[in-house]
């Protein structure tokens, strides 16, 4: 069964309309010709490019005539520079269909292995990728070619649209306070109506739930579509998301910990750490509380404050 792709990828046709684009070739009557496609066809997948936030469109003086040009988004910009500086690669068979996939999983970490794909597609889309130099192999695995800056940094750029445009569909004052892969913490007005699938309330706004009463005007959310729910490590470590060198949110971490400590998977919750780059600071916070404060640094509160704030949060020592 093929497998449906996600709205953010590209079709070979949309890439290809985007290298003659980025060529100068603006006019919609040339477009056509030159791909020898017809208008309703050229119509479709411009518009989805331009929901894509990569291209727009404007009439000339005489209003007659429509072209389309590269939109002013960074995500935009970086991808005509690829295209351009690039010339010679037939980024079709680069960016369209799971190709894009399975660049954005290398964006933070070499990978060895690649989330809902095949081992057979992993595999043929990496052998392709490495003989034409985009990416590399290591011992950590599969990464994007240093020399391909430009790719990787439009690949950032256009997941930070992506989820942005999400986002802003919940609250336009939502923010994103985190994102990696996909992934994204969310800070919204309280009682923000969400529509959308795979928000999951977590961090403070969850911390009620497990009897550490917090206040706030905002509610905190965990966007991905990988988790269905969310455990007691996850709410422990995105509340250390919401700001990692604040002692205020490490201090509701330690709460929940202390509380919640015989029910702690200490495996996954350090596995998970060290997926977010929290892995210090959780190693920190257990030895904290195995000493009673002897482990010191990296935004823990003091023993005392930590104990006064246990008692007033009615977690029992």
């Amino acid at each position: 069964m093929k497998r449906k792709l996600e709205d953010y990828t590209f079709s070979k046709l949309e890439i290809k309309i985007l290298k003659e684009i980025a060529n100068e070739n603006h006019s919609l009557s040339l477009l056509r010709r030159s791909l020898t496609i017809k208008p309703s066809r050229l119509s479709y997948n411009l518009k989805k490019l331009r929901q894509k936030g990569i291209v727009l469109f404007k009439k000339k003086i005489d209003k007659s005539k429509k072209y389309v040009y590269f939109a002013d988004s960074k995500h935009a910009s970086l991808l005509r520079e690829l295209l351009v500086t690039y010339s010679h690669i037939n980024w079709e068979n680069i960016l369209a269909g799971l190709g894009i996939e399975i660049l954005f999983q290398m964006l933070d970490y070499p990978r060895n292995t690649f989330e809902n794909i095949s081992e057979a597609t992993s595999w043929r889309y990496s052998r392709d990728f490495t003989a034409l130099g985009i990416i590399t192999l290591d011992q950590k695995g599969y990464s994007i070619n240093p020399r391909f800056s430009t790719l990787e940094n439009f690949l950032t750029e256009y997941q930070k649209f992506l989820l942005n445009t999400l986002v802003r569909s919940i609250s336009e004052r939502a923010i994103i306070l985190w994102q990696r892969d996909f992934e994204c913490l969310v800070r919204a007005p309280k009682n923000s109506p969400i529509s959308q699938k795979n928000f999951l309330k977590t961090a403070t706004s969850s911390l009620n739930a497990f009897g550490v009463q917090t206040f706030s005007d905002f509610d905190i959310y965990f966007y991905s579509k990988k988790k269905k729910s969310l455990r007691i490590e996850d709410v422990i470590l995105h509340t250390l998301l919401i700001e990692r060198d604040s002692v205020r949110y490490v201090t509701y971490s330690l709460l929940l910990l202390k509380k919640e400590l015989g029910k702690i998977d200490k495996e996954y919750l350090l596995k998970e750490a060290q997926r977010l780059d929290l892995g210090l600071q959780v190693n920190a916070m257990l030895q904290f509380l195995e000493t009673k404060g002897a482990r010191t640094g990296l935004t823990l509160p003091t023993w005392k404050e930590f104990v006064t704030k246990a008692r007033e949060y009615k977690v029992e020592d």
